[in-house]
């Protein structure tokens, strides 16, 4: 295990028992939200590669953006 891995063990393990799980759920949360961002990141190249070489993407989504605001 690594030393910062080692470090949050012995921190929690000093914590009193009720503050425990309000650290594990902070550490839960940041998980999720670093699983959602890399399926956002994937989504988005995913998308990318599929429109390689159309023309008038940009354009098309700069009047779609515009119109939304109008």
């Amino acid at each position: 295990m690594s030393a910062i891995r080692d470090e949050l063990h012995s921190l929690v393990d000093q914590l009193p028992e009720d503050q425990v799980p309000p650290v594990l759920a902070l550490v839960r949360e940041n998980i999720a939200a670093t699983h959602r961002r890399g399926g956002a990141v994937r989504t988005l190249e995913r998308i990318q590669k599929r429109m390689r070489g159309v023309t008038g993407v940009d354009e098309e989504l700069h009047r779609l953006r515009d119109e939304s605001r109008g």
